[in-house]
């Protein structure tokens, strides 16, 4: 007889966060990706020089976080086994184009100086990584692996929304002064650092 999940287990809490996360990526493409789609100098301001690697990194990021959410939820849940490789496949296209767009904003608008182009080239490597040992796993039949990694890349994917709802909705500067220039180098780094580490902190509780 098989048994209902009961409200505290781990299935599902694992599929309420991810509900809570679709909820926040929905959320924000309609408040910070949509108006890229505008295409006028208006909706792009400081960037419209620079419109085209922005555009890429903004698709690509937005297949990513469209394409991501499906992924993990159908790893999940092992469903739709038949679209999951293909929607993969768009997965790691969008982590390529959004990575791609990266490297070129990094070294050539540098709204926010060297450290800020710094950053933004380690948060594109990890994005690249990530994904690439997801794919490795999948290609070696190595489901954990796989499922591991593939939510390792989703945490470097998901960054850019935290990243955007710290600079764009914490009042840091009625709070603390700090000018956006200064926290947005300050907020790049741990928007996924830190989540990596408390899911690297996850597994080895896991392994112990």
């Amino acid at each position: 007889m098989a048994t209902v999940p009961s409200a505290g287990s781990p299935a599902v809490l694992k599929k309420s966060l991810l509900i809570a996360v679709a909820a926040v990526v929905a959320f924000f493409i309609y408040s910070s990706v949509l108006r890229y789609f505008n295409w006028s100098e208006a909706a792009y301001g400081y960037y419209w020089a620079y419109r085209l690697p922005l555009i890429a990194h903004v698709t690509g990021g937005l297949i990513a976080l469209l394409a991501g959410v499906w992924q993990i939820w159908t790893g999940l849940n092992t469903q739709s086994m038949s679209v999951h490789p293909w929607t993969g496949r768009l997965y790691a296209i969008g982590v390529l184009l959004g990575s791609a767009g990266a490297f070129v904003l990094a070294w050539t608008s540098a709204l926010f100086g060297l450290a800020w182009a710094v950053a933004l080239v380690c948060l594109a490597i990890a994005w690249l990584v990530t994904t690439g040992m997801a794919l490795h796993g999948i290609r070696k039949r190595n489901v954990l692996l796989h499922k591991q990694w593939m939510i390792r890349s989703y945490i470097v994917t998901f960054a850019f929304v935290t990243f955007r709802i710290i600079t764009d909705y914490l009042p840091y500067e009625a709070w603390w002064g700090i000018s956006r220039a200064d926290m947005s180098v300050a907020a790049i780094w741990p928007v996924w650092v830190m989540p990596l580490l408390a899911y690297e902190m996850i597994l080895g509780r896991k392994r112990a």
